[in-house]
């Protein structure tokens, strides 16, 4: 288990090279959508709930296009590398069905694109929500003709990767608020002065006022959440430079490994991505990489958001790492990213 300020234990992860994808965290309006009143259906219809497994799209298209350039395009927009994880896995897992086979419990999935071509249609694409079950999400592609449907993909591939990204991140950040340690988070609060949607389920390991540490601890699993804050003399020291050196200095002296001399570190062979990211109208940089054990024989992926508090001249970091030997990360990261991207200074 990987535990701050505690020993880290178990067998080493094997960290290899993977191909960073660099997507855009664009806002997007949900167009088109139903209106829904306060029981979540359409004309105050009860909906059902989604079916589907987190980061799983269910793609509605004819069998010769899913074969083709629209559907090979597509495939490809899916099937993108998860960014900074230790091994390749996809942005999502990918379901296709015909429109004759789009029935029944295929309709409820969390999240559909649906594509239609017709000699009678413009092309157009819309994004909409709660169609069948709630809370449901549906890219609905209209085209005359497959090469205008592989157009209207192209063009629009970040927006839909986005819309995708965003509403599983949404989802968890929802469901987290609503199910909150107020324990832990008034405990953070107290220290950092940062909101944070932490559910139930995670153990405080300490806390104080620059570093507190919150994880789910099993014998093949440490997920970790890290809180760390140090003085900065203005906006200039959010730099990625900064962040690492910063990180380095902290998990050295609090993330230990199971001998004196091992903690943790950001791996020197693989140079995390940083990305400017505007939440909730602060400036964040977000780091994404690999961490490893320096001195040990351990590593796993690590994701950041930093912040420069100028009312008490401080940077404040919320950083989540995964330790989880053998085993695909991509859900647990994606969980860890709901935390973080919940983070308010208060």
């Amino acid at each position: 288990m990987v535990r701050s300020s505690t020993p880290l234990k178990d067998k080493a992860c094997l960290l290899k090279r993977t191909g960073f994808f660099v997507f855009s965290f664009l806002l997007l309006m949900v167009v088109s959508c139903n209106t829904a009143n306060q029981q979540g259906g359409v004309g105050g219809k009860i909906m059902p709930n989604i079916t589907g497994g987190t980061g799983e799209v269910l793609v509605v298209m004819d069998q010769s296009n899913w074969d083709n350039a629209a559907g090979e395009l597509l495939k490809d927009i899916l099937k993108e590398e998860y960014v900074g994880l230790p091994q390749s896995e996809p942005l999502f897992d990918v379901i296709q069905v015909t429109a004759a086979a789009f029935e029944g419990v295929y309709q409820y999935h969390r999240s559909i694109i649906l594509t239609t071509v017709n000699s009678g249609l413009e092309p157009k694409i819309r994004y909409r929500q709660n169609i069948w079950a709630k809370p449901q999400i549906i890219v609905q592609i209209e085209a005359p003709t497959s090469a205008a449907l592989r157009e209207l993909i192209s063009e629009n591939e970040e927006q839909i990767k986005s819309f995708l990204i965003q509403y599983d991140r949404n989802r968890l950040m929802n469901v987290y608020k609503e199910s909150k340690d107020p324990a832990i988070q008034k405990e953070i609060a107290e220290h950092h002065q940062v909101r944070l949607a932490i559910p139930r389920g995670y153990n405080m390991d300490f806390s104080t006022d620059e570093f507190t540490s919150v994880s789910i601890e099993s014998p093949d699993l440490s997920q970790v959440i890290l809180v760390y804050e140090y003085p900065a003399s203005g906006p200039e020291d959010l730099n990625t430079a900064n962040i690492i050196k910063e990180r380095n200095i902290f998990t050295k002296k609090y993330t230990k490994g199971p001998t004196e001399d091992s903690y943790m570190t950001i791996s020197k062979m693989f140079k995390p991505i940083a990305y400017d990211l505007k939440i909730n109208n602060m400036d964040v940089v977000e780091l994404r990489g690999l961490w490893e054990l320096e001195n040990g024989f351990m590593g796993g992926p690590f994701l950041s958001h930093s912040i420069y508090d100028a009312k008490r001249s401080r940077i404040i970091t919320v950083d989540g790492y995964v330790y989880h030997p053998n085993q695909k990360k991509r859900v647990k990261m994606r969980q860890l990213e709901a935390i973080i991207y919940s983070m308010e200074i208060i």
